[in-house]
């Protein structure tokens, strides 16, 4: 439980003082989510109060903190609250209150009984209406609450047009009606982030896809499928990450050259889908340069997570500007950055706010511009280096007859044009919240090869945002500092272990990310030992010849096999050998995202011969007890060892 009761409050006591008693300087960091206090029917204090935190762990490290302290001159006590279920049974021979109610009548804290109308109700949309949630509860706190129960289709909580807060309420839709009702019975009126959580059954949505059974019977079987292609756009698509519109590629490579796409797409060519392929590769590797260069992280792109705030907006015409991308994105809701490479075939967009995003998703999804309709896909968390410092600047745009190309305006600070080698960034932990980053900096400025230093920071829950001001953020206790070299962080780290800041003692690593990256780099490393690959998912339309030209442009091959079926079909892979090891990363480093007539290549290390046998003695030793003689089988009898044995 993660709410607490307080008791022996002075009777004049007030919310404000009861919040600042908790939040004094040096208590145990914690998020309050509610303070309560309890008066009687005439107004005079009952001299108790429920403080609700977001966490058990917070509550319990406050109970411990604050309890047997003082406020003015009475000693609180503080406690856990426990659920109905824990509250100790009423003892037998206690005198009843003499009451005209019925003995059967329900408590508002008993077990929630549903009634036939609410389980219909539920049964028929699957869908959950919360209150009383915490203003600082996000949508990843109710699918980690609620994902328990069953799969999650939309959880959502509407926030105020004008200070983008939360209502305090949301709406949870679950793919199965079972799972729902599971949720309702386990949840409902149970403590939440320090909040006794109230679930309602949902009405349907307006305009969702269960509306189109019973709705307009002139609705046209093309408008129809629209409507449900809109209605589920907000879930995860299997195109690739840097999928690209092949006639903007074209037409990117063919103004670039100055030649007409009728020399590169030639019908009577033998290899267009060879040429159109490289064509994209070398697109797709253009692209990749240029997010790199605005601080985005290509690794990322291979992770599950995906962010709720920034979106890939991909198969864009060619010559499609980074305002036109701002224009169309911009009625949704605030944007921190758009980003547009110089080929023009795709975008990255990020809002500030995640409703926003989901509000943004849903109607342009499938939209058409220009010859071309819109895909969207959720960008991958952690996409952007510095996307905390990052947002709300602004994007100039240049277009010229070549490409549009957004240039994000650079702060005139200490990190401008600085360069970091990987593994420079040292993580510091235990700062004090009121530690800034100013003071952050002024203490590591003076080391050698500094780069920059901030602190990370987080919403304040309790302030609200001020128009025309900065938001309020809090500190979350930890920060990065970087440096030029490898050298002078692991200076500054031996140096700046056990240092007092503040009055909290810094301790002092590096951070965790480059740790990975290397550690990602290594493995890949290790698994392109050999030159050979295995490409999965060629079409097979594609021929030896198409595979060779392909790959063959970026490393020389020494053996190219086609596997085919019985009919002289191909089976739909390939398997390639290079002479070098370097010529096959090389290949699989710009191929892997590429295209060969409208399919997706795969492209996979193969093992080598020696790995195979160590593969196949393993399974052997697996099938055969690895040694070990299995029950039931028949051991041999060596007369040579026992005769030995014997002789000697």
């Amino acid at each position: 439980m993660s709410r607490l009761i307080v008791k022996n409050i002075p009777p004049k006591l007030t919310t404000e003082r009861l919040r600042k008693h908790f939040e004094q300087k040096g208590a145990p960091p914690g998020t309050i989510t509610d303070i309560k206090i309890a008066y009687k029917r005439d107004g005079t204090c009952r001299q108790f109060a429920f403080i609700g935190f977001k966490t058990s762990k917070e509550a319990a490290t406050a109970r411990d903190w604050f309890d047997r302290t003082f406020i003015e001159s009475a000693r609180i006590n503080v406690m856990i609250v426990e659920g109905a279920k824990d509250a100790p049974t009423p003892r037998p021979n206690k005198r009843r209150r003499l009451t005209n109610e019925d003995d059967n009548s329900s408590k508002p804290g008993d077990t929630p009984v549903l009634d036939d109308s609410a389980m219909e109700t539920i049964q028929r949309t699957s869908r959950l209406f919360l209150r009383n949630l915490a203003f600082s509860c996000t949508d990843n706190d109710l699918l980690a609450l609620f994902r328990p129960f069953g799969e999650i289709a939309q959880a959502h909580i509407p926030l105020d047009p004008v200070s983008k807060q939360s209502k305090g309420l949301a709406y949870v839709t679950f793919v199965q009606p079972s799972s729902a009702l599971a949720a309702y019975e386990g949840l409902d009126k149970k403590s939440f982030q320090g909040r006794l959580l109230h679930i309602l059954p949902a009405v349907e949505r307006k305009g969702g896809p269960e509306a189109l059974d019973t709705g307009d019977i002139f609705l046209s079987i093309k408008g129809e499928r629209k409507a449900k292609r809109n209605a589920t756009a907000g879930r995860e698509f299997n195109w690739s990450m840097l999928y690209m519109n092949s006639d903007a590629v074209v037409s990117s490579i063919a103004d670039r050259l100055s030649i007409p796409k009728a020399d590169i797409l030639n019908p009577e060519s033998s290899n267009a889908a060879v040429k159109l392929a490289l064509a994209e590769t070398h697109v797709i590797q253009e692209t990749k340069s240029y997010l790199e260069s605005q601080g985005v992280i290509l690794s990322s792109f291979s992770s599950r997570g995906r962010s709720d705030t920034i979106l890939l907006v991909k198969n864009i015409p060619y010559g499609t500007s980074a305002d036109q991308i701002r224009e169309l994105f911009e009625v949704h809701g605030k944007l921190s950055r758009v980003i547009v490479p110089p080929a023009g075939t795709m975008a990255v967009v990020e809002f500030e706010h995640a409703v926003d995003a989901n509000k943004a998703f849903r109607a342009v999804a499938y939209r058409r511009l220009g010859n071309s309709v819109i895909y969207l896909e959720k960008g991958p968390l952690g996409m952007f280096q510095e996307a905390s410092e990052d947002t709300g600047r602004p994007t100039a745009t240049i277009t010229s007859g070549l490409a549009p190309v957004t240039i994000a305006e650079q702060d005139m600070s200490d990190e401008e044009d600085i360069s970091l080698s990987a593994g420079s960034t040292l993580f510091v932990k235990n700062l004090s919240f009121s530690t800034t980053t100013e003071r952050l900096k002024q203490v590591f400025r003076n080391l050698p090869d500094f780069a920059f230093a901030r602190i990370q920071t987080k919403p304040d829950p309790k302030r609200s945002a001020i128009s025309g001001a900065e938001a309020p953020r809090l500190s979350m206790g930890y920060g990065f500092v970087g440096f030029k070299t490898v050298e002078g962080a692991k200076r500054a780290l031996k140096g700046m272990e056990g240092f007092t800041l503040d009055g909290h003692t810094l301790h002092v690593k590096f951070a965790g990310r480059g740790t990975e990256e290397d550690a990602s780099k290594d493995k890949e490393t290790a698994k392109s030992r050999t030159t050979k690959m295995i490409v999965k998912n060629v079409p097979f339309e594609a021929t030896k010849k198409d595979i060779r030209e392909l790959f063959g442009a970026h490393g020389q091959l020494k053996s190219v096999r086609l596997p085919k079926r019985f009919d002289a079909r191909s089976r739909g892979f390939a398997f390639l050998e290079f002479v070098t090891r370097h010529e096959a990363e090389n290949a699989y480093a710009a191929l892997r995202h590429t295209h060969l007539l409208g399919r997706h290549l795969v492209l996979e290390w193969a093992e080598e011969a020696e790995q195979d046998l160590d593969a196949l003695r393993q399974k052997a030793g697996v099938g055969y007890g690895g040694g070990i003689a299995l029950p039931g089988k028949r051991r041999k009898f060596h007369m040579d060892d026992g005769e030995d044995e014997e002789a000697g």
